[in-house]
């Protein structure tokens, strides 16, 4: 651990040690944070390791397919939401009204 006196400041040391320490830091830094993940809904981007899709409509991650959107070009939908818009040519709701009535 690097410790510097309240007269000294860390400019004082040679270029060589302040890389060295910026470079544990770092590396220290990378591996104790989780990697964080971004979600997107867009139909553009590139997916990778940390880019991940998320639904246009219902912001569902999770989906065993995804479908590119009509309605709203350039988005991407679960595939629930992907085929209801399809057949019904309009978003799918958050929730439906209940059709029974009691029973």
């Amino acid at each position: 651990m690097l410790a510097c006196s309240p007269n000294h400041s860390l400019h004082a040391l040679s270029p060589t040690i302040l890389s060295f320490a910026h470079s544990i830091i770092h590396y220290t830094l990378a591996r104790t944070q989780p990697p964080y993940i971004v979600h997107t809904d867009d139909a553009a981007t590139k997916l990778n390791d940390r880019v991940r899709r998320k639904c246009f409509n219902c912001r569902t991650t999770d989906t065993s397919t995804w479908r590119r959107s009509s309605l709203t070009p350039g988005k991407v939908l679960c595939n629930k939401c992907g085929l209801f818009e399809r057949t019904h040519s309009r978003p799918r709701p958050e929730q439906f009204p209940h059709k029974r009535g009691p029973i």
